[in-house]
């Protein structure tokens, strides 16, 4: 009889037993939204903010896990800011915008 469901399951389309391994437990099965960023700056739309422009302290959120977003560390005196869906360098000192850096980050980056 084991030999049986083995062989059955064995013989199944790769796509109909990977599809939910926890349906017959009576769980839920979702699956994720995938979102892909775009890699270039001209793909990206118009900007939220300008180069150049002088930030409001306390206004926009602060990246701080750059390395789980693929970009590159923060050095020099600058830092990474979450602006709408868009990451920018910013120096921190001054709070100017320095780079949008969007098309630098990874997978991982939550966009829109």
């Amino acid at each position: 009889m084991l030999r049986i469901a083995i062989i059955s399951l064995a013989l199944l389309p790769a796509e109909l037993s990977a599809q939910c391994l926890t349906a017959n437990t009576g769980a839920g099965c979702a699956t994720a939204k995938i979102i892909s960023v775009p890699k270039t700056t001209r793909d990206l739309g118009p900007p939220p903010v300008e180069i150049g422009e002088i930030l409001e302290r306390g206004k926009y959120s602060m990246v701080l896990n750059a390395r789980w977003y693929s970009l590159p560390d923060a050095k020099d005196g600058w830092v990474y800011f979450r602006i709408e869906d868009d990451v920018y360098r910013v120096d921190f000192q001054t709070m100017e915008v320095l780079e949008r850096a969007t098309a630098e980050a990874g997978a991982n980056w939550p966009s829109g």
